[in-house]
């Protein structure tokens, strides 16, 4: 193997790479000359000599051929034109005589040569003498051009890659390139007779875990490349081969594990981190790495983390929506992913959030990163008071999705962090608020100044989503920006992506054009530029492989890319499809921009050859007509194979003129899909064997939708309506009661709508139980109407919900007795109101909203719960509003005191900074609360928003918006009848009675003790085999449990005949801040509810209000102990 100096190393790279991208198409330089000496042309004429040439070019064409030029010499019939292998012209290679006719004149050279020429005018009659040489002033160089021998990958060591080619006499050495970074320098391999006989060569000397470029050479003339890793060497590793054994393996703390390469993935879950790790995967010897589904957590015991040669699957779910989570203050030096594939991950690579580690050196080399969602969190997301030396990415290519992909936020102290030789493509396009684009970072340094930020030698494609939202910078005037910034390379990319520090989102027009040519001139210097074509061979569709001489030149972008792509044969094995199938047409991932040739995708065939099918985000575009022959397509269509009875469902997009699908099987027409069909049904209900489903257009139409069923049924799509039996018709208001429905399945349903006076739920069982409790009637009692419905699977597209089954209940007025009652009105807005309008609930004339200012009632259901309820409420109307003003007032009236429950939603479903506040009487009942549909939550099994809960006095209460929110309805629970005597308990531990009780217990203070059971004034100190001590700071005394506590120990008790208000003073054991310490409060069996109680031992207590109702109340902490100075309750 043959060395060359570091300082030869980038331009034989550059040009190695030139020559590939330009192997097949002509490529050369143009060279200016100049002439030996000065001469007056008078004396030459005088003297009878010819005129030297002059202008002199020369340019390398194709190779081996350089063109000649310069301007023709009066007098001179031809011309003498010497080359030269050496600077000096002692040398003489070539000496040719050129007719002035032939110029300009085109030599064939030698190839891989370096030459230096000159020429001279002659008059061949003789008239007159030579002119003087005119010199060209720059050394010409030859180069040699071959075809591509396609070389494949063989196997790979530690220390050595075999490759095989095609068979070619003409091969003489390999030239190795490691990945930009890696340390190492280029390499010269040389190929003996005997490889180049069996067109096959194992290049050894090489290191372990670094990714090489192998280019097969002919003299200068590149022949094909392969891209490969050497495999990691590993010692002592654990050998895992199962997921059972790879969790056992992390659990156990194996320091060193070998993951097998498996065709299935190995599911973990969401595992902790017990200790420093590495994860190797045993890739095969091409390269195929195994598969693991799942995520990890770091523990407080995690000092370093390597993972190489593995593919981490997040599957898109919520369970691990991260690659790597902090789970624990550690301290970790390094975290190394390298050579690894980092996919479908809900939310992002790597997240902390308020776990405070140190963290040495963060790194990702070689690291593809696809697919990521970026629902409800950021990519690489550094949120708390984190402490990270450095974050590097490096060799990597980060593809498709994500919301902001680098967040740091400023608690977190950060000194550097460096992006290079990367390519970014199609990020961060979530239609999200919290979207901030591909660099959000606002951490410091520990000297308080803004982190070294280097991104240089970097490709990013295609950033410009509609939802106007990625852009390379954030918009936040903090966010920092690079300090280091050259040689990046921008395509496709629209102009919010170059604003910078400022949000271009809101812009448009001049204004955006404004601040996105202010962002260019501060991205686009030090060789950064903006690209008008594709640098690579198709960005769009995932083939970065480079083409452009520029991006080459500046070794910008991953450097995997740089390989020549070699279209890979398309394997057409189609399988049968299995029913039930439903395809996403609109899959980006799988259906790559168009079908323009014959391929297999999710088990569909295109049949493509001058027709293609495009992929947009309406679904398969077929663009013109299908060639058929012998009724079978065969350009312009799709097919499926089937092999058992079922049904195509299909769904065509609306098209003006003459437009359908036709589907055939085995080339026998079977419908005509029109232009609009949803759910278009066409059955094959005489399949044997395996068959073909072919779908074609004969003019341009788009198909929405695609399914594939076992149902062959013809019916009515209407499902039956349920027979339902009902245990009791009548009950007494506010009875503790329970009334049951029940009913026979229904063929095709997959659930039921039950509806109980206007409140619909939907549930999977046959049968229904509901609470009369709540429901209140006046003297003559009530009647309350009940529909169940059958409802149709989700992904059944031809069966509708049925008709109701109608029955009721009556609710007999029962006379109210002396006290309070809760009472339960709803409030909801009939569609079509606007202006000015009143809206009065049915059965209480007294709760009423007033609106004025032109607010708008439209259609639109929605579902709203009590945060941790499993019950929720159905509406399907909304009161649009917009900022609340002098002119445009929304007012709630109510006619006693008592619990608003307010379904309100924000207008902007992406927005997070809408807010909701409450005047009554002059005075905040309501401080600002941010109305946002990151808050909603499962109830029960639906995915509902949560109320808004307040307690109210009778009378007029303003509603004040910053910006659009909409309301869906109102509860309100009134407090009625006469009311009960007020109930006030102040239980403070510094009181004379608790002092007395302390000091009288025999239990010195600051001494823990499992058993005290003390009762003062009704509260009861419980510790339950717990510890729990009291001591004092000062004069003031408190309790302090001995840690956290689940409700059966350390806990304070009392009970209470009536509904109100518990406050707690707390604070953490010691001086420092702990929020993740809790408060918590329970009710009898009711859900606890808790509180952040964790404040400074020294600063004032925190105090956290919960309402509770009657029965049986217990404060304890969660979380771990807190000190408690003084508890407090309230009755309603």
């Amino acid at each position: 193997m043959t060395m060359v100096s570091k300082s030869m190393t980038i331009m034989k790279r550059i040009f190695s790479a030139i020559i590939l991208g330009v192997s097949l198409i002509a490529f050369g330089a143009a060279f200016s000359g100049c002439t030996e000496e000065m001469v007056d042309i008078n004396d030459e004429i005088a003297l009878g000599r010819c005129l030297t040439p002059t202008e002199l070019s020369a340019k390398v064409i194709n190779g081996e051929f350089i063109e000649f030029s310069w301007t023709k010499s009066k007098g001179a019939t031809e011309f003498v034109l010497e080359l030269y292998s050496d600077e000096q012209m002692s040398s003489l290679v070539e000496s040719l005589t050129i007719p002035a006719t032939d110029i300009p004149y085109t030599a064939d050279l030698e190839a891989d040569m370096t030459y230096y020429a000159r020429v001279k005018a002659v008059n061949g009659e003789g008239k007159i003498a030579d002119s003087n040489w005119a010199v060209f002033d720059r050394a010409l160089q030859t180069y040699a051009i071959k075809s591509s021998l396609n070389p494949e990958l063989v196997d790979r060591s530690e220390s050595s890659i075999t490759i095989k080619w095609a068979k070619d006499p003409e091969v003489d050495h390999v030239r190795i390139t490691p990945a930009l970074n890696a340390e190492e320098e280029y390499t010269r391999f040389d190929v003996d007779a005997a490889a180049v006989e069996a067109a096959q060569v194992e290049v050894t000397g090489l290191n372990p875990s670094v990714n090489y470029t192998l280019a097969v050479h002919f003299k200068s003339a590149q022949r094909g490349t392969v891209s490969a890793w050497t495999r990691p060497a590993i010692d002592g590793a654990t050998e895992v081969a199962t997921s059972e054994a790879l969790i056992q393996a992390l659990t156990d703390k194996a320091p060193v594990i070998k993951v097998a390469y498996s065709e299935t993935p190995y599911v973990i879950g969401s595992v902790v981190l017990g200790g420093p790790v590495a994860i190797y995967g045993d890739a095969t010897a091409e390269g195929a790495q195994p598969t693991i589904q799942g995520g990890l957590k770091i523990g407080a015991d995690v000092t370093g983390i390597h993972l190489e040669a593995i593919t981490f699957d997040g599957a898109g779910l919520a369970d691990y929506p991260h690659n790597l989570t902090f789970d624990a203050a550690a301290t970790v030096e390094s975290i190394t992913v390298v050579n690894c594939k980092l996919n479908n991950y809900l939310r992002g690579v790597l997240y902390e959030n308020s776990k405070g580690p140190q963290v040495g050196a963060i790194k990702y080399d070689g690291v593809e990163v696809n697919n990521v969602g970026g629902d409800g969190g950021d990519c690489f997301d550094f949120r708390g008071e984190a402490t990270v030396n450095s974050i590097e990415f490096i060799n990597s290519t980060l593809n498709t999705g994500a919301r902001t992909w680098f967040r740091i936020d400023a608690k977190t102290v950060l000194e550097s962090i460096k992006l290079t030789h990367c390519t970014f493509n199609n990020l961060c396009f979530a239609n999200n608020g919290n979207n901030n684009g591909i660099f959000n970072i606002r951490a410091v340094n520990a000297a308080g100044t803004a982190p070294t930020f280097v991104l240089t030698h970097n490709v990013f494609l295609n950033m410009n989503d509609e939802n106007k939202r990625c852009c390379l910078i954030a918009k936040n005037s903090t966010s920092a920006f690079p300090t280091e910034l050259s040689d990046n390379f921008f395509y496709n990319c629209y102009d919010r992506f170059f604003v910078a520090q400022k949000d271009g989102s809101s812009l448009s027009g001049d204004d955006l054009k404004a601040a996105a040519d202010e962002g260019r001139a501060r991205i686009l210097v030090n060789g950064s530029v903006e690209l008008d074509t594709d640098p690579c061979v198709d960005s769009a569709r995932d083939k970065y492989n480079v083409t452009s001489k520029e991006v080459i030149e500046a070794n910008a972008g991953d450097p995997r890319w740089y390989a020549v792509y070699v279209e890979i044969p398309e394997d057409l094995t189609q399988d049968v499809t299995a029913t039930g199938k439903i395809w996403d047409l609109t899959d980006g991932q799988t259906f790559k921009k168009m079908a323009d040739k014959d391929m297999v995708r999710d088990g569909i065939r295109f049949f493509v050859k001058n027709t293609p099918i495009n992929f947009t985000k309406e679904g398969f575009e077929f663009t013109g007509e299908a060639a058929l022959e012998g009724g079978i397509p065969v350009d312009g269509a799709i097919g499926i194979k089937v092999n058992e009875p079922g049904s195509i469902i299909i769904s065509v997009a609306e098209a003006t003129g003459h437009s359908n699908l036709t589907v055939s099987l085995d080339g026998k027409v079977s419908a005509s899909v029109p232009a609009g069909a949803e759910y278009q049904k066409v059955t094959f209900a005489n399949i044997s064997g395996e068959q073909m489903i072919y779908i074609y257009g004969c003019h341009p139409a788009t198909m929405t939708f695609l399914q594939w069923t076992s149902d062959i049924q013809v019916l009515d799509k209407v499902l039956a309506t349920p027979v339902v039996k009902i245990n009791k018709t009548t009950v007494n208001e506010r009875a503790e009661d329970e009334i049951t429905l029940t009913w026979d399945p229904i063929d095709y349903a997959a659930s039921y709508n039950v509806t109980v006076d206007g409140k619909t739920k939907n549930v999977a069982e046959t049968t229904y139980s509901f609470s009369t409790a709540n429901y209140a009637v006046e003297e003559a009692g009530g009647d309350f109407a009940i529909q169940v419905t059958a409802v149709p699977a989700e992904d059944d597209y031809i069966r509708v919900e049925s008709q109701p089954a109608e029955l009721s209940f009556h609710v007999n007025d029962v006379p109210d007795e002396p006290g309070i009652k809760i009472v339960r009105y709803d409030l909801t807005f009939p569609e079509g109101g606007n202006a000015e309008e009143m809206y009065v609930c049915e059965n209480n004339a007294g709760f009423y909203v007033h609106t004025t200012g032109g607010w708008v009632i439209d259609k639109n259901s929605q579902k709203f719960a009590v945060v941790g309820s499993t019950e929720y409420d159905q509406y399907s109307t909304r009161l649009k509003g917009s900022k609340t003003s002098d002119s445009k007032t929304m007012t709630i009236t109510v006619p006693n005191d008592g619990v608003l429950y307010i379904a309100a939603r924000s207008a902007n479903s992406s927005a997070t900074d809408r807010t909701m506040a409450l005047m009554q009487n002059g005075a905040e009942i309501l401080a600002p609360t941010v109305i946002k549909d990151e808050d909603k939550f499962t109830a029960g099994d639906v995915s509902a928003f949560p109320y808004t809960v307040v307690n109210v006095k009778a009378g007029e209460i303003q509603v004040v918006l910053n910006n659009g929110i909409n309301f869906y309805g109102i509860r309100y629970d009134a407090t009625e009848g006469s009311a009960a005597e007020k109930v006030d308990k102040v239980w403070d531990f510094s009181a004379p009675e608790w002092v007395d009780a302390m000091t009288g217990s025999g239990i010195a203070a600051n001494t823990n003790d499992s058993n005290w059971n003390l009762e003062v004034n009704g509260l009861k100190v419980v510790s339950g085999g717990g510890s729990i001590k009291w001591n004092l700071s000062g004069e003031t005394y408190y309790w302090q449990p001995g840690g956290k506590s689940d409700g059966t120990t350390r806990y304070f008790e009392f009970t209470t005949d009536v509904a109100g208000t518990v406050t707690v003073y707390s604070s953490n054991t010691g001086g420092s801040e702990d929020l993740t310490r809790m408060v918590t409060v329970k009710v009898g069996d009711a859900d606890p509810e808790s509180l952040p109680g964790g404040t400074p031992s020294g600063d004032a207590p925190t105090k956290n209000d919960f309402s509770v109702s009657a029965g049986t109340v217990k404060i304890y902490p969660t979380g771990n102990g807190l000190r408690f100075y003084k508890i407090e309750f309230h009755s309603l």
